[in-house]
């Protein structure tokens, strides 16, 4: 009798404990509640949001272009496609003085970053759709929004700034220095003013790009070829000596012209911090649809709660 009292005793201990084990393991639904301080504010005026009982993430969507919870899905749009980037020289004499650099696309390039696959792929100059610098004075010319939607086939493409000069041995024809940064990408959404990035690489940002050298010469790490200057923040391609040809492409990865970026949130909290009140400013009269996101992600589940309300913003 007493066996089976301590195999029942047995039984239960490890039934508690393993309900026990499977309530830890139990991801809880979020239940924060957010608050503001007035409902109707003014454009450039702070307004304070208020958050009880925080759960583990939390992400706001401001209800601004590009920042709309319901276009977080959003990959594709109608509407024209542009592409401007800034670029500036210095140094050119003579018969190199211009045409030294020049704007290319291509559907065929493979990506593999070798100069065989730059001279196989086919190349299409579309440098007459920009403003390209004249002035010798390292001042930043832009080079326009070019409207490029006619090179969307919904496949991929590769951009491609080449620098060319020829071999001379004559004095007084120095190579330029050519400079580019800024080089961005976007849709209009319905020609509307409004602009989806596609492909954006701003002022302090290198990544997106591939340096490669067709020509044979031998180089220095920031000579004869395009190399990112991360003091400046612009890619550069300084060729001094006119006595050595130059055939020198910065590359761009990859792009869909089809394909937009997703709106997105702003992340207010990640685990295990904690998170009691936020502000945010909104510099446009308008009505916006604020939307916050809160979930609790564990190893064993995820849970969501979205709460929304309308704000009011006037001048």
């Amino acid at each position: 009798m007493k066996n089976v009292k301590y195999i029942l005793a047995g039984i239960m201990l490890v039934t508690i404990l393993f309900q026990s084990c499977e309530d830890l393991n139990d991801v809880e639904t979020p239940d924060f509640n957010v608050t503001y301080t007035n409902q109707t504010i003014k454009a450039g005026e702070p307004i304070e949001f208020k958050v009880e009982n925080a759960p583990n993430f939390l992400n706001f969507y401001s209800g601004e272009f590009s920042h709309e919870y319901k276009y977080r899905e959003r990959t594709k749009a109608e509407g024209t496609i542009y592409m401007s980037f800034n670029n500036a020289q210095k140094w050119g004499l003579g018969e190199n003085a211009k045409g030294t650099l020049s704007v290319h696309v291509s559907s065929d390039y493979d990506g593999s970053g070798t100069k065989e696959a730059i001279t196989q792929a086919t190349w299409t100059d579309i440098s007459d759709r920009f403003n390209i610098s004249e002035a010798y004075t390292y001042d930043w010319t832009f080079s326009g929004e070019a409207d490029i939607t006619d090179l969307d086939n919904g496949g991929l493409a590769y951009f491609a700034i080449r620098f060319y000069a020829e071999k001379t041995s004559l004095d007084g024809h120095r190579q330029p220095e050519w400079r580019i940064n800024n080089f961005n990408i976007s849709r209009d959404l319905d020609d509307s003013g409004n602009f989806l990035e596609i492909f954006n690489k701003a002022v302090d940002n290198k990544s997106g790009f591939t340096s490669i050298s067709v020509d044979d010469g031998v180089y220095d790490w920031n000579g004869h070829n395009w190399y990112w200057d991360s003091g400046k923040k612009v890619w550069r391609m300084r060729s001094e000596n006119p006595r050595h040809g130059n055939d020198d492409w910065l590359v761009t990865d990859a792009i869909n012209l089809s394909i937009i970026q997703p709106d997105k949130g702003m992340p207010l909290k990640t685990y295990p911090e904690s998170l009691e009140s936020f502000t945010y400013t909104y510099e446009q009269p308008g009505t916006y649809t604020v939307t916050l996101v809160g979930n609790n992600t564990t190893a064993y589940g995820h849970k969501e709660l979205v709460k929304e309300f309308t704000i009011t913003v006037t001048e």
